[in-house]
């Protein structure tokens, strides 16, 4: 009795059968959705790793930035430099790492006038000053490798560099 009501109503209802027919089609849209869900998620999330792990590079390199060794400031400001020309390090991380430079270059300038002075390294025993030399101002390795942050992050951020920072950004390693 069951399967002669059943045969009836499928027999007498065509949308029946018409939705039994798009069950599939509707199911494979689902599959394509879901699917569309899942690979933009990996992406986010792989895009949030990659920033995750650039911060936590930039926390060691800071670190280094501020420690008491001259030669450890210089691998911190020149690890924050690279940092600061990834594409990972947005306009805001770059205010934030220009800033990381303003102690070192702000000693720079209170050893003397910046804008008409040679920047010699404190390790260059063989320099030589003429008499007839501008002022000199001796910069550490650091200080060098501070404004070399600060040329990658003002051209990061579309701002000009101050003369005197990109001529003491320019000296050779100190």
């Amino acid at each position: 009795m069951i399967t002669t009501v059943l045969d009836v109503t499928v027999s007498d209802e065509p949308w029946l059968v018409i939705v039994a027919t798009l069950g599939p089609l509707v199911a494979a849209i689902g599959a394509i959705g879901a699917l569309f869900v899942g690979i933009q998620t990996v992406r986010q999330r792989t895009a949030a790793d990659a920033q995750a792990q650039w911060w936590a590079r930039v926390q060691w390199a800071a670190g280094l930035a501020f420690d008491a060794d001259d030669a450890q400031r210089s691998v911190g400001f020149d690890a924050l430099a690279l940092l600061a020309s990834s594409p990972l390090a947005g306009p805001e991380d770059q205010a934030f790492l220009a800033g990381l430079s303003f102690d070192a270059l702000r000693a720079v300038q209170e050893r003397g006038t910046v804008d008409d002075v040679d920047f010699v390294p404190v390790d260059d025993e063989g320099f030589v000053r003429p008499s007839d030399a501008r002022p000199v101002v001796e910069v550490s390795r650091s200080e060098v490798a501070a404004a070399r942050l600060r040329v990658v992050t003002d051209r990061g951020r579309g701002r000009s560099t101050e003369a005197w920072v990109a001529r003491l950004a320019a000296l050779r390693e100190a």
